[in-house]
C-alpha cells in the first residue's frame, strides 16, 4: 500500500510503500524517525503508534522540540 507523509520539519512530501497491515510504528521506522519525539497526525487528529494505516492516507509526521 502507499502512504503520502508530509515531513513537517524538512517541508516536503514523500510516498511510502508499506506492506498491508502496517501501522504508524512501521511508518516512523521507514522513515527513519523515532516514535518519542514524533506526533503522527491524519485527518487533523493525533494517532498512536499501534493504529494501522490504509492504502492512501495522508499522514503529517511532526518532531517535538528538544532541548534547553
Amino acid at each position: 500500500m502507499k502512504v503520502t507523509v508530509q515531513l513537517v520539519r524538512e517541508n516536503k512530501e514523500i510516498v511510502i510503500e508499506l506492506p498491508e497491515k502496517a501501522t504508524v510504528k512501521d511508518l516512523l521506522k521507514k522513515i527513519g524517525y523515532r516514535i518519542q519525539g514524533s506526533v503522527v497526525v491524519k485527518d487533523g487528529l493525533p494517532i498512536v503508534e499501534d493504529e494501522r494505516l490504509n492504502d492512501g492516507d495522508r499522514i503529517q509526521v511532526f518532531l517535538a522540540a528538544s532541548g534547553g
